[in-house]
């Protein structure tokens, strides 16, 4: 990340893909090692087939082992192939209006109310609403609505990536010149606030959060990052304790005693797991051993889905289902629902032991990516910081699912004009400090 620094203070793809492999693997990973194993509470009902690493015996030594592995030749990948400070030709420098951030910001913001208060009217109103599971409401309404509802939902969560990425490049553009509107940032966090809320969903919070933290270390800001360990902790407890509060908002009351007197192991690492959304490494460690022997190999078909993701399934009843909700029905069945396993848990799904030259290799493609002229999208701020958060998020997900979702977020915000009034970011020619001096 120092070496990132050196060549660009800017919200980069690879910048983000780092991000997202310390977050969503690295972090969980070095918890499971560094306790001995770990077992996810009986408190949360997870199933028996990934609900337990113990690293006293051998079993889990080779994926152990495999992701470490994985992640080390990642990481080297950036040390030798990223360019060194002063060899671009020039450094790119944010020119951004914040008055077209604002209006960016208010109309996804708005279009994020609208697209909540529809999903109320499709439940049956508010009371039907708040009582219902926010994931069985979802797969009700996808069996109900079928196709429809899908491409309303993907339209909603491509929606919310455009509103997070307006927030954390507004957020970096003041961090930046050391001048805050507190009133908007304020006005920011009551939103996530509300989304959080409606949708069950902490990601978008948590992107905004690190993107802000990267956003400070870029531009060495050592006190708002002081400030974000010391209330770390609390954000931490708030996360773990939301994902089981949001199951039904209606008896918040009765689940408060429930949780704080449920049998949750060791209280810190269950929250730092949930926090670091740990289930998933949990798995992808299963993976490991299973793929191979106790199920196929995909060969590449789950990233095959992005040549024919647009075509609507009452037209091809035999789409195969998206990975996250094949990974459900292998490690949650009969459940309805989806499972991220990260990406390094769908690469080798796809490739197996392969997996170890093949994540290096897409680190490396990111990152010559990152130094395009496509990776900067100069004339294209807004979507420029739409691929550095959803490169945070494709380390925990299905490439599959953030390459829809950024086409989708390249329509809203085409169709909205939210790039109008918002230059993008200007190159400006790198000089030596001598000559600048």
């Amino acid at each position: 990340m120092v070496k990132l620094r050196r060549n660009d203070e800017a919200l980069t793809p690879i910048l983000g893909w780092i991000l997202g492999l310390a977050f969503f693997i690295l972090a969980p990973l070095t918890l499971i090692v560094l306790h001995g194993g770990y077992t996810i509470p009986p408190f949360y009902q997870v199933n028996d087939s990934y609900s337990k690493v113990d690293l006293s015996s051998g079993e889990f030594l080779i994926p152990v082992v495999v992701v470490w592995a994985s992640l080390l030749f990642s990481l080297l990948a950036v040390l030798f192939f990223a360019p060194a400070a002063g060899e671009s030709g020039e450094r790119v420098s944010a020119q951004i209006k914040e008055s077209g951030l604002k209006k960016a910001i208010l109309v996804t913001a708005g279009l994020a109310i609208f697209t909540y208060l529809a999903t109320i009217q499709m439940v049956g109103g508010l009371g039907v609403f708040l009582v219902s599971h926010w994931y069985s409401r979802q797969s009700e309404l996808v069996g109900r609505l079928g196709d429809a509802y899908v491409l309303f939902s993907q339209l909603s969560q491509a929606n919310q990536i455009l509103f997070t990425a307006a927030a954390a490049l507004f957020t970096h553009v003041q961090i930046e010149r050391r001048k805050f509107d507190w009133r908007f940032c304020g006005l920011i966090l009551f939103l996530f606030l509300v989304q959080i809320a409606m949708t069950g969903n902490r990601i978008f919070f948590a992107l905004y959060l690190m993107s802000f933290a990267a956003s400070c270390w870029l531009y060495r800001r050592k006190r708002p990052i002081v400030m974000l360990f010391v209330i770390a902790p609390f954000l931490i407890f708030i996360f773990s304790a939301w994902n089981f509060f949001r199951h039904d908002l209606s008896t918040i009351g009765k689940d408060i005693p429930a949780y704080a007197e449920g049998d949750l192991g060791n209280r810190s690492v269950t929250s730092l797991m949930d926090a670091f959304e740990g289930n998933d490494t949990m798995i992808l460690l299963h993976m490991i051993n299973d793929f191979g022997t106790k199920y196929d190999y995909l060969y590449g078909g789950s990233y095959a889905r992005v040549l024919y993701f647009l075509v609507p399934r009452s037209i091809y009843p035999e789409k195969a289902a998206g990975f996250a909700v094949r990974m459900a029905m292998l490690y949650e069945p009969g459940n309805l629902g989806s499972l991220a396993v990260t990406q390094f848990g769908e690469c080798y799904a796809n490739f197996g032991p392969f997996s170890l030259i093949l994540f290096p290799l897409i680190t490396v493609i990111i990152m010559k990516f990152s130094a395009s002229a496509a990776g900067q999208m100069r004339n294209h701020a807004l979507l420029s910081a739409v691929v550095f958060v959803l490169f945070i998020w494709v380390a925990r997900s299905s490439l599959e699912d953030n390459f829809i979702t950024f086409v989708l977020a390249f329509i809203l915000s085409a169709s909205l004009r939210l790039e109008k009034g918002l230059p993008g970011r200007i190159p400006m020619r790198r000089v030596s400090e001598s000559r600048s001096i």
